[in-house]
């Protein structure tokens, strides 16, 4: 099993730190796991993703040019990545963003959540990221929601921890 996931947004919306929970988790889970992350010169409110290659072997090679999972939390991230999932991938989008995409591919499985406005029910739109990383959860074999929360407590700031968790459950349990 090999497996290209890219999660992608706009700076400030917590996409590297959910690609190192993500990396984090499927590490405890004995995978080979490679990171990755890319963000605009104007951090906050640009371009930002984080590439995480997983294996149950080792991985030889690092080009990361098809996603096999994309999970997209801004609509230009969206419009930029979606051409780069292979066909038959899974595409998490909020659903905000699918709202307003021109244009939907059909050789994809495409899901969508309320990401942003569960995190603001939950009390911080910043948590979004890890709604959707619930959901990638929900629909992964790879990776699953208790990996996830022992990530959190592991690298979390205490302060912090009680509402990722939360959304982590609220991401998984729609």
């Amino acid at each position: 099993m090999k497996q290209n996931i890219l999660i992608s947004g706009t700076g400030g919306q917590g996409i590297v730190a959910s690609g190192e929970f993500l990396g984090q988790a499927l590490f405890a889970k004995d995978y080979e796991v490679m990171f990755s992350r890319s963000y605009g010169a104007s951090a906050r409110g640009g371009a930002c993703k984080s590439e995480v290659m997983v294996s149950d072997g080792i991985i030889n090679d690092l080009q990361f040019e098809e996603s096999d999972v994309l999970v997209c939390l801004s609509l230009p991230a969206f419009k930029k990545y979606m051409p780069t999932a292979k066909p038959g991938s899974l595409i998490i989008v909020d659903t905000h963003v699918y709202e307003r995409a021109e244009s939907i591919r059909d050789d994809v499985e495409i899901v969508h959540i309320p990401a942003r406005e569960i995190a603001v029910g939950l009390g911080n739109q910043i948590v979004a990221n890890m709604v959707m990383l619930g959901q990638l959860a929900k629909h992964s074999e790879t990776v699953s929601l208790d990996l996830l929360k022992d990530a959190v407590n592991t690298r979390m700031r205490e302060s912090m921890r009680v509402i990722n968790i939360k959304a982590l459950e609220e991401g998984h349990s729609r």
